[in-house]
């Protein structure tokens, strides 16, 4: 009796020796992104009397197969008998969920019932979505603030550095920027309501900006502080960050920068020998500003794209394309949905890129039973 246990133990070792190197390219694979999209057979004893029962079966087979796909753990165990035999065992574990699927292909034969699925596979909650791609950027006007406590010749770089910043985002790569320094963005959104009364909307025309591009407002403040006998300043950079057509308010970041300038002293001899060289202190403002515009603009990047569905023509629609960093095939999220698939418990749609043009693409949805209908105006977010 203990011969058979062992060598059944030996097959299902040989079983999750096989299954570790079917699974292993994909666990690999599964490093490199948050989703991915995966085929997987199920099967299950053929009910003439219970058909539903058998496909049930068979579906949470491959639902289960798929989900191994995606990722695995592999735990080990030793148990012992009543003839003090060790036995090492192994569980098999999906470390990923089946996020949406739908059925390629349903068969029978005189034994089994056999559903074959196409299933997007992942970790939903994982925050591992940084990449580079294009960031569209409209830059208009922004305000320099200088308090009256700052000396004149602090105050004069201050201007210069607020020219500086729209240097470097200018220069910056992978983003684009449409350069209207000299406009107001509020003077843009009163323009576009009423462009026949405005001057500047009849003389410049108004800017187009995209569903999917964004509007920057930079803004450059500063103050004085005390500390340790300093008279010191703190150089405060901000960026109000807008997106879309309407305009909405995305994020608002502020990045400061200490500035020693001299001792704080009642005498002028004392507090301009203890000056800091300006030349120093403007390399290192300069530094500040790119460091904090690289931070800003990576920040923007580990965020997914993010669009409204529209439904047109029949057509699933999304106010993104490549000009925004959108691909062939890339899959997208959306939650909220009901689906009629009584085998997973979430809300989530799947859906993946059909046609992308410059600035919106068309998308199909990975369920087919989904009514088009129900995704109007519903936001879709796309990982890499």
């Amino acid at each position: 009796m203990n011969k058979i246990i062992l060598k059944f133990i030996d097959l299902y070792k040989i079983y999750v020796f096989i299954a570790l190197l079917t699974f292993n390219f994909d666990l690999y694979a599964q490093n490199k992104s948050n989703f991915k999209q995966v085929d997987a057979t199920g099967r299950s004893i053929l009910l003439p009397e219970n058909i539903e029962t058998s496909r049930k079966r068979a579906l949470e087979d491959a639902i289960y197969i798929a989900a191994l796909r995606g990722g695995a753990d592999v735990n080990g165990f030793s148990s012992i008998n009543s003839n003090t035999i060790i036995n090492d065992q192994s569980v098999v574990k999906p470390t990923n969920s089946v996020i949406d699927f739908k059925i390629l292909s349903e068969t029978q034969d005189k034994q089994y019932l056999t559903i074959k699925i196409r299933a997007v596979v992942g970790d939903e909650l994982s925050k591992n979505n940084c990449k580079i791609r294009p960031i569209n950027i409209n830059l208009f006007k922004g305000s320099i603030t200088v308090d009256t406590n700052v000396p004149s010749e602090l105050a004069r770089y201050t201007s210069l550095w607020y020219n500086k910043t729209y240097e470097i985002i200018s220069k910056f790569p992978n983003v684009n920027v449409n350069n209207f320094q000299n406009r107001l963005l509020n003077q843009i959104i009163k323009s576009s309501q009423n462009p026949s009364f405005d001057y500047n909307a009849i003389t410049k025309g108004i800017p187009t900006i995209h569903a999917g591009n964004y509007s920057l407002v930079p803004k450059i403040f500063i103050t004085k502080i005390y500390k340790n006998s300093f008279a010191n300043y703190i150089l405060s950079i901000s960026f109000d960050l807008y997106k879309g057509q309407n305009i909405k308010l995305e994020t608002s970041k502020s990045y400061n920068l200490l500035i020693n300038y001299q001792l704080d002293s009642k005498f002028q001899f004392i507090k301009n020998i203890s000056r800091m060289d300006m030349d120093i202190i403007d390399q290192n403002v300069t530094n500040h500003l790119s460091e904090s515009i690289n931070s800003f603009f990576n920040d923007i990047n580990c965020k997914p794209l993010e669009g409204k569905l529209t439904v047109n023509e029949g057509k699933l629609r999304v106010d993104l394309g490549s000009k925004q960093g959108l691909k062939q095939k890339q899959i997208g999220m959306v939650n909220g949905i009901k689906i009629q698939n009584s085998m997973l418990n979430n809300s989530i749609l799947i859906v993946h890129t059909d046609d992308v043009f410059d600035n919106y693409s068309t998308l199909l949805p990975l369920n087919d039973n989904i009514k088009l209908t129900n995704l109007n105006n519903k936001i879709v977010k796309f990982v890499e």
